[in-house]
């Protein structure tokens, strides 16, 4: 019996259906995209450059995220999902196969007031919530704390909190505000994560200089590629007098080559490095030689 002034849950249409997986589509695509500028940020960063200076597409930034996730990964994001799946869907046929002691059990301790508390999402999403802001608020104060962990409790708390209430009409604002914040803070993480992992395959690949593909700059006039392990070597060419050696090559745009010089992780870190953009063109020729080479 509904008591006086109490709303009723609205049923759902199949419209939310759509608008939950239109939902999830767009968030999935703005995460690949944002970890995927923040993977290329942290790798490029390394080398003095900027990935919104490179000219990259949505399409490259998607990829770049997508890249990210490891193949070892999708066995379980579809496994867990079948399961949930199966659980949702075949609850009713689960719980009547088990034993008749074993659900009169779960009956009675369902029954008690305190696991009705904690089983309560207000009561879990309330303490959750309030610890993301103790913790963000000691992190704010200087206190080392994982980001992650702040950012996990942001996500998780506020969708707690008002998961009960989403289908009254009081409740939507509510959990529309919650899900916009669990969003946000979820690109947050992604993008955190992406960007440490560019850090990462930046050293690794600084590590393997040596054995990167090696570049040959064969040019019609000196240029000013100064950097430790660099020469120059006269020609007897015409067209080409001058040859530089020593540079592996970090990537190419279009006519641009990105080079940098052969030196460590260490000097790099000191800001020793820097990173040279080569334009192709009739009176400058660039080579590309396999590694441990130079012409």
């Amino acid at each position: 019996m509904r008591h006086a002034g109490q709303e009723r849950p609205e049923r759902s249409r199949p419209l939310d259906v759509i608008g939950l997986v239109t939902l999830l589509l767009t968030v999935g695509g703005a995460v690949l995209v944002y970890m995927g500028w923040a993977y290329l940020d942290g790798y490029l960063g390394s080398f003095q450059l900027k990935a919104t200076d490179m000219g990259f597409g949505v399409d490259e930034y998607a990829l770049r995220g997508l890249n990210i996730f490891s193949p070892v990964f999708l066995p379980f994001m579809v496994g867990g999902t079948a399961v949930l799946l199966a659980a949702t869907t075949y609850r009713s046929s689960l719980t009547a196969a088990l034993p008749r002691r074993v659900r009169a059990a779960g009956a009675a301790l369902a029954a008690r007031r305190s696991v009705q508390i904690a089983a309560d999402p207000r009561s879990g999403g309330a303490v959750v919530t309030v610890c993301g802001t103790a913790l963000a608020f000691a992190a704010l104060a200087g206190r080392q704390v994982d980001t992650f962990l702040v950012l996990a409790l942001s996500i998780a708390g506020p969708l707690l909190l008002t998961w009960p209430t989403r289908g009254l009409a009081a409740g939507r604002t509510a959990f529309a505000a919650a899900v916009v914040t669990s969003v946000l803070c979820l690109l947050w993480a992604a993008s955190l994560h992406a960007y440490r992992k560019g850090e990462a395959v930046a050293e690794q690949f600084v590590a393997a200089l040596p054995h990167h593909t090696s570049v040959a700059v064969y040019s019609g006039k000196t240029l000013a590629l100064n950097a430790p392990g660099v020469t120059r070597v006269p020609l007897a060419d015409r067209t080409y007098p001058f040859r530089y050696e020593g540079l592996r090559l970090l990537m190419t745009r279009g006519d641009r080559y990105y080079l940098i010089p052969v030196i460590t992780v260490a000097d790099w870190r000191k800001g020793n490095g820097r990173t040279f953009v080569v334009v192709e063109r009739e009176d400058r020729r660039v080579e590309l030689l396999p590694g441990t080479r130079t012409g």
